[in-house]
């Protein structure tokens, strides 16, 4: 019984290590979320960090050709 118990996971320990990558993911797309809008010179909104790739950059576009910009200005942003 010992041994059993010796052998079983830390299922704590696992649940942490899930919850610190979950983490690090989360924040890794805020910075590109926050840098991709910086470049279009628009404001991130509420659940665009929910959105997923394709919507985001969308979104994103749409809002700066809102705001005036051109779609050189767009594709330069965009490509960098």
């Amino acid at each position: 019984m010992n041994q059993e118990a010796a052998n079983m996971p830390n299922f704590g320990a696992l649940a942490d290590v899930h919850s610190t990558l979950a983490n690090m993911g989360s924040m890794r797309k805020k910075g590109q979320v926050n840098s991709l809008a910086a470049k279009l010179g628009v404001d991130v909104q509420t659940g665009d960090y929910d959105l997923d790739a394709s919507a985001l950059g969308s979104a994103l576009m749409a809002r700066a050709k809102e705001a005036g910009k051109t779609d050189a200005e767009i594709a330069a942003a965009m490509a960098e």
